[in-house]
């Protein structure tokens, strides 16, 4: 088989749980963990419309792939009405 369809095969996303995707921040009074947002909108966004992008970013000889558009989250119309509709009704109450 060939290389690509190999790395097609594993569950989109793996690498992010890697603790160089994670910013940390903390003071005093708290701490905060989370993704770092420069990395995760760029893989979706890749991912999202079917770009083209290398497989490793950090690595100068790393080969490109084409990702297929995959949607990751998406609402329709009604969904959208639906959801504001919750909203103000909330805030109404």
């Amino acid at each position: 088989r060939k290389a690509e369809e190999r790395a097609a095969r594993g569950p989109m996303f793996q690498k992010l749980r890697q603790l160089r995707n994670l910013q940390r921040q903390s003071n005093a009074d708290e701490a905060r963990v989370g993704f770092n947002q420069a990395v995760l909108s760029r893989i979706a966004r890749v991912h999202q419309e079917g770009l083209r992008d290398l497989v490793d970013r950090r690595r100068a000889d790393s080969p490109e792939a084409d990702y297929p558009a995959r949607v990751l989250l998406g609402f329709t119309d009604e969904d959208r009405v639906h959801l504001i509709d919750t909203v103000l009704a909330h805030l109404e109450a």
